[in-house]
């Protein structure tokens, strides 16, 4: 009878012994991290810590009659990290609704449209064809020239959409005369030193995070029409 009472005793003993020697399992994306000094098993920074960051300048025009949206972009990205990069991941949000897009929530037909569209793409001034970028979803892959650690790199884009009149995620015309825009612009994706590029596609219910990066936006909207956003207002004499 005291052999039945013992042994488990004796079982949970061993296993705690082990898992004492060994320690919790750590995944080799973080001891790596930890391993090159980027990240502290104190949760700070490590010494050798680094984040991407860009300047992004965008000038977009909305039609509320069309619900066209067209943008003008420029972004210079700046590779603070050890790596040499040799493709650029962006975020088209927009395309939650293209066809053919993945999506775990409905979209109904009518608001089904070709996505993103882009009239003028270039790299460091240099035109890229359809080959260099690999779209799929609200993923796309851009091939640039090798990105050095300390070098930056600049984004011309000239691109538009349609925007959703209904199926009503996170974006949209709200009612005749009222729209929520968000996520309007192509976005350099992160690229950190745990997974390298993001490579998690948006399907519409999952939150999602970005680099610390700097913006100069301008709006241009019918002149009956207001204009509501977040950051400082620089033309109030023009507009109000």
């Amino acid at each position: 009878m005291l052999s039945k009472v013992f042994l488990p005793l004796a079982l949970i003993l061993f296993a705690s012994d082990v898992m004492a020697q060994g320690g919790l399992p750590m995944p080799r994306n973080l001891q790596a991290a930890f391993d090159k000094g980027t990240r502290s098993h104190d949760g700070m920074p490590g010494k050798m810590y680094w984040q991407n960051s860009a300047d992004y300048d965008i000038s977009v025009e909305f039609d509320p009659t069309t619900r066209l949206i067209a943008g003008t972009e420029s972004i210079v990205y700046y590779n603070n990290s050890p790596d040499t990069l040799r493709e650029i991941a962006f975020f088209l949000y927009p395309n939650l609704y293209r066809k053919g897009s993945r999506r775990m929530m409905a979209v109904r037909p009518d608001d089904l449209s070709d996505g993103i569209q882009f009239s003028r793409f270039l790299v460091n001034g240099e035109p890229q064809q359809n080959i260099n970028r690999r779209a799929n979803g609200t993923n796309m892959r851009v091939r640039i020239n090798p990105l050095a650690p300390g070098a930056s790199a600049r984004f011309e884009i000239d691109y538009s959409y349609v925007l959703n009149k209904g199926s009503h995620i996170r974006t949209g015309e709200v009612e005749e005369g009222a729209s929520f825009v968000a996520y309007f612009f192509p976005r350099i994706a992160v690229y950190d030193d745990i997974d390298g590029w993001n490579n998690n596609p948006y399907l519409g219910t999952q939150e999602f995070y970005n680099d610390f990066c700097n913006f100069k936006l301008a709006v241009k909207v019918p002149t009956d029409f207001l204009v509501w956003a977040t950051g400082d207002l620089l033309n109030c004499d023009e507009v109000l």
